[in-house]
């Protein structure tokens, strides 16, 4: 999960520094947070338990 997210990022900065249009820039951004949203929502609800384990 966590290389999604850093592969997002990096990918979203070399296009930041290529200077697109801003809606590719915007859009890689939405992309990649979407991508963490669902990510993040799938890693929280496959957990056997919700509460603090010991």
């Amino acid at each position: 999960m966590d290389t999604l997210i850093f592969g997002g990022l990096l990918a979203t900065l070399i296009a930041m520094y290529r200077e697109p249009s801003r809606t590719v820039v915007l859009g890689a951004w939405w992309v990649l947070l979407i991508a963490v949203v669902l990510l993040m929502a799938h890693h929280i609800t496959s957990a056997p338990a919700l509460g603090p384990s010991y």
